[in-house]
């Protein structure tokens, strides 16, 4: 519930910058990134195939990357490099180890510098364009429904059902 635009909606643009392995849920987390810096020694790997098990989610990562490479990796459940990932566009950038995070920053300056409505507004969009895993889509409705588990409304529902009067609801 915590993977950046499933559990938690975020409307502000998600940088990643990793080193060394990126597997399995670490993996996911990038799919969700919407820039992402590898340090030349990251290796990205999502190995479930081979122990027989999958959440689901990284499913999305035929929407990243060019769908056979996305096969690839999902059905073979070996590791590409650094390198490679930036071949088929999964990252942005490589650099060494001890350049990652002065890059990251770089690119979160760069980015703040920018009128914020309209990065946020295209983060959105994207976001709604980007084709969804089945996983994904029922994560964000169970966001959703937990959000209306919250609300005073569903408090008030529940009370004048038990009451047998009529709801007021507030949309809160």
């Amino acid at each position: 519930r915590g993977i950046p635009g499933v559990g938690v909606a975020v409307d502000k643009p998600v940088i990643g910058a990793v080193a060394g392995w990126v597997v399995g849920g670490g993996m996911v987390l990038t799919t969700m990134c919407d820039t992402l810096i590898a340090a030349d020694n990251a290796r990205f790997s999502y190995p479930e195939v081979k122990v027989g098990f999958t959440g689901g989610i990284i499913s999305n990562l035929a929407s990243r990357i060019p769908h056979k490479i996305a096969m690839e990796l999902l059905l073979l459940g070996e590791p590409i490099d650094a390198r490679r990932a930036y071949e088929v566009g999964y990252v942005n950038k490589v650099v060494a180890v001890g350049e990652l995070l002065p890059t990251a920053m770089d690119y979160a300056r760069r980015i703040a510098a920018t009128a914020p409505l309209p990065s946020r507004a295209l983060k959105r969009f994207v976001t709604e364009t980007l084709p969804k895993s089945p996983t994904e889509i029922a994560g964000i409705a169970r966001a959703e429904v937990d959000a209306i588990f919250a609300s005073e409304d569903w408090t008030e529902g529940r009370a004048a059902f038990a009451q047998k009067r009529p709801a007021v609801y507030r949309g809160k």
